[in-house]
């Protein structure tokens, strides 16, 4: 499973497996798509969002959200859908369910075969919390391993 380094544009970011940020990827979609969140290039984000869903960026996995957000206003509105994202995350419960994980809707065959377990909610809350660090501003690490327990 490759592992892939997540920064918005400074170098500023964390290592991630790929596949737990696929993962991610798959919960920002289901919240930034509702109608509530605008931003300026919101279909193009949601275009790169879903092509990460569908597995057609391993090995070469980026957030890239910096092409996406030009404005301050953008990046509040991408905050406020990380926070959405860890509020529904947390009112999962300590996991999602296997019948979960096997219903998110990906062309990814390899994504079904690897989540075959509940998924531990809280490790994907560190991957949601580290995001918003990085659209913040308030990340400072270049070379952060995030470990995801998993398995």
């Amino acid at each position: 499973m490759p592992d892939t380094k997540i920064t918005n544009g400074n170098n500023l970011g964390f290592w991630v497996h790929e596949i737990y940020m696929q993962l991610a990827y798959c919960y920002i979609y289901d919240e930034l798509i509702k109608p509530q969140y605008s931003i300026i290039n919101k279909d193009d984000m949601l275009y790169s969002i879903k092509f990460h869903i569908d597995g057609y960026s391993t090995g070469i996995m980026s957030l890239g959200w910096e092409n996406y957000t030009n404005s301050q206003s953008d990046k509040q509105m991408i905050i406020l859908v990380l926070q959405s994202v860890k509020t529904n995350l947390q009112n999962k419960g300590a996991i999602i369910t296997i019948t979960e994980l096997q219903a998110i809707p990906t062309q990814d065959d390899h994504f079904k075969t690897y989540y075959r377990d509940p998924f531990p909610t809280y490790q994907l809350i560190k991957i949601v919390d580290a995001l918003i660090e990085i659209i913040q501003g308030d990340w400072t690490s270049t070379n952060y391993s995030m470990d995801i327990e998993y398995k």
